[in-house]
């Protein structure tokens, strides 16, 4: 943490430096406008009332960023942490701790405007990205879906009116590779065009399973995309999208992290079985397996109407995933669990709109189906009782939703505006064919069907198979400006999360949450373009938040009372002159506890405990991003230096608080060089991330009480650097 401290003040010291640079040097060149449609619309990205960060597909393609969990540190108080095989997304501590399969997020991430349902599509790969949006608080109008933390918005490009398209090729330590390609232009003029691309991820294991000698934590990935345009009058077009993805490797080890307490006797290491001295190995006999398939198509229609667009997103998606994990964390012999699901998912939303200087408006209709079997099978070590020596828990969960929704932005005077939207939801749950079986001396195996005996069922309990929840959730912005760059803004607006059920624990629904937020900002651009300042400021009343857990044997899903949430966020970055650029974001997130009990079934699963004022997992209260780039002309074109340094307050991955169970304070420190001759058309890197080789956990879980209630814990990457080229045309 020294060497952190030192980092920092060395970056200070550059920009004072630079600062007094700048009162000597000429105007620099302005930062250029980012166009977003985080309201469904064409807008300036300073021109949006919302805390929406834009990340474009060159910042992208320059940097190491293999999917959305690379952009936590450069987003204020986004949180991905890995867990499981699934990408736990969190804004401003708003996000989901849940671990039974069939789960969703509580932050909608939309590829192309397509709801991605699965929390494992959050880790796929990016690749010719036209930019990433990441709209924070709830999104109760526009995207009302499982959006009370916020929406991540994943463009790709376009084919173009030209041919165009680019290589980028790069090279790392432990092995790392990646490839990434694209292609488009016109087939037929401005009639049809075509894109494709395509990329390959690669990197060998970041730890080692002691027990065999193989690695563990690696990555093995390849995806490709189609994009075909068609606009066969000035009137209409259409945009046909088909995508697959595919990863096979042994990521998310287990990684043996202690207990809560004091280990019990039913934890393998106080039988004398033992755990490397390194946490970034293992030493387990069962294989980490992480599978993950994903593919759909997307047909996107527009047309002008005159007095309106009218805009049709028709989507299906299908998707596999298997992960299969030691559920001891040790050599002890026969103890696993695998979370696995498979589903797809069909949408439509229909949007009529139109934009004016005076009135903006938009109305739609939006509908989603799922149907998603999602099951876990586990075995227990061989010294438990038979009774516990199987575990079967899973069942069909089929998904509903219906939506009708709108938003207006009036402007009757140049300086003021006034938005308001609402959004109604229904949605219906429905769970089939559930089981939860602990079995005896008939073996079961990871992707086997329910047993076939006779095991209790929900109907059988007299418990409703099906649930429907209802919502409205309405929204009010007022935006001032009182200079031509300058934007005050406060918004109040309502999120809701759909209640459901745990498949396979046999038990009643969970109810849905809701959150009402509360948000004041300033957004402004100064001595033109050289200097962007963003601010804001939030309150978030939470209720009922849905929260999981294991008890006994298997995960559940319960409400959990209510929250509050306070925070200030600001963005900035500023061109010195004479090259240097700086850019910084910091974040205070106060989210905690105001009506929770529940006992800690790792500790005393019968002692009920008041959580009141404990933090909400996976939200830090402090984090802070500060980057510092120098430019300058060598070699007949330009090279670009670049450091940066991440810092973040303690991470607790549970409501308990425990401090076995966190992350402790943290920063992490990454330097870059570029080279880019004049022109432009092709550039070379090279980069070191996580220089002081931190051991960070990026989240974790606390397992059943029969093997010990130990914390199992995925680990972000080790130090990594490498060389980067590309080239495009």
């Amino acid at each position: 943490m020294k060497k952190s401290l030192f980092a920092t003040v060395a970056i200070l010291s550059a920009l004072a430096a630079s600062e007094q640079a700048w009162a000597q040097a000429p105007a620099s060149t302005s930062f250029e406008e980012v166009i977003v449609t985080a309201q469904k619309r064409t807008d300036k990205l300073q021109d949006v009332p919302l805390s929406v960060t834009a990340v474009t597909g060159n910042v992208l393609a320059q940097g190491q960023v293999t999917n959305l969990a690379d952009l936590q540190n450069s987003v204020p108080n986004l949180n991905i942490s890995p867990r499981n095989s699934s990408g736990v997304v969190a804004i401003r501590g708003i996000g989901f701790d849940v671990l039974t399969v069939g789960a969703e997020g509580s932050v909608a991430v939309h590829t192309d405007g397509v709801y991605q349902s699965r929390p494992t599509a959050a880790l796929a790969s990016l690749y010719d990205v036209d930019r990433i949006e990441i709209a924070r608080g709830p999104q109760g109008t526009l995207y009302g879906r499982n959006a009370t933390g916020g929406a991540i918005n994943i463009i790709s490009r376009r084919p173009g009116a030209v041919y165009n398209g680019y290589v980028n090729l790069s090279y790392g330590n432990y092995g790392a590779y990646s490839a990434e390609a694209a292609i488009g232009g016109p087939v037929a003029g401005d009639v049809l065009r075509l894109r494709i691309a395509g990329k390959v991820d690669h990197h060998d294991g970041y730890g080692t399973n002691l027990y065999n000698g193989s690695d563990i934590d690696n990555l093995n990935s390849g995806a490709v995309r189609g994009t075909l345009e068609y606009n066969p009058t000035p009137k209409a077009s259409f945009s046909l999208i088909a995508d697959y993805f595919k990863r096979d490797d042994n990521a998310y080890a287990p990684h043996f992290a202690g207990c809560l307490a004091v280990c019990s006797p039913a934890t393998a290491t106080q039988r004398g079985f033992t755990v490397p001295a390194n946490l970034r190995d293992v030493n387990i006999d069962v294989e980490p397996t992480n599978r993950n398939e994903l593919w759909g198509t997307a047909l996107t229609s527009t047309f002008d109407l005159n007095f309106a667009e009218l805009t049709s997103i028709s989507a299906f998606r299908h998707g596999s995933s298997y992960y299969i994990f030691d559920l001891d964390g040790t050599a002890q012999k026969n103890a696993f669990l695998t979370r696995e699901e498979d589903y797809h998912q069909a949408s439509q939303e229909l949007r009529l709109g139109k934009q004016s200087e005076t009135i903006d408006w938009l109305v739609g209709a939006y509908y989603f189906h799922e149907h998603n079997n999602a099951r876990s099978n586990g075995h227990f070590p061989d010294f438990q009782a038979p009774a516990l020596t199987q575990i079967f828990m899973g069942g069909i969960l089929t998904t509903d939703a219906y939506a009708a929704f709108g938003e207006g932005t009036w402007r009757p005077i140049d300086k003021l505006s006034l938005t308001v939207g609402a959004r109604y939801s229904d949605e219906t749950k429905r769970v089939d064919d559930e089981r939860f079986f602990t079995g005896g001396p008939a073996a079961m195996i990871a992707r086997q069907a329910a047993p076939t005996a006779a095991v209790p069922c929900k109907t059988c309990l007299g418990l409703p198979n099906e649930v429907s929840f209802h919502a409205f959730t309405p929204k009010a912005s007022l935006e001032y400006r009182p200079a031509k760059d300058v934007m005050l803004y406060a918004t109040v607006q309502k999120g809701f999360k759909s209640g459901g059920f745990a498949v396979g624990q046999v038990a009643p629904a969970f109810a849905p949450e809701t959150i009402w937020s509360y948000e004041v900002g300033m957004k402004a651009s100064w001595l033109e373009r050289r200097v962007i300042t963003n601010i804001s400021a939030y309150h978030y009343d939470y209720s009922n938040l849905q929260v999981g857990q294991v008890l006994g044997l298997s995960s559940v899903i319960s409400n959990a009372g209510r929250a509050k949430v306070d925070g200030v966020e600001v963005e900035a970055k500023a061109k010195l002159g004479y090259g240097f650029q700086i850019d910084a974001q910091g974040a205070y997130n106060d989210a905690r506890f105001t009506s929770y009990q529940s006992a800690n079934g790792g500790i005393n699963p019968n002692l009920l405990l008041n959580l009141k004022g404990n933090q909400l997992s996976n939200a830090p209260k402090w984090t802070g991003n500060l980057g510092l780039e120098y430019m300058a002309p060598a070699f007949g074109g330009d090279v670009t230096l670049r450091g940066e340094i991440f810092k973040s307050s303690r991470v607790y991955f549970s409501p308990f608080n425990d401090l076995n169970n966190s992350q402790q304070p943290y920063a992490l420190l990454n330097a870059s060089v570029k080279y880019q001759p004049s022109g432009g058309h092709w550039f070379a890197s090279a980069y070191i991330n996580n220089i002081e080789n931190e051991t960070v956990k990026g989240g974790s879980l606390v397992t059943v009480g029969a093997v010990g209630s130990w914390i199992n814990t995925q680990l972000l990457p080790p130090r990594t650097f490498g060389v980067k080229v590309g080239a495009s045309f």
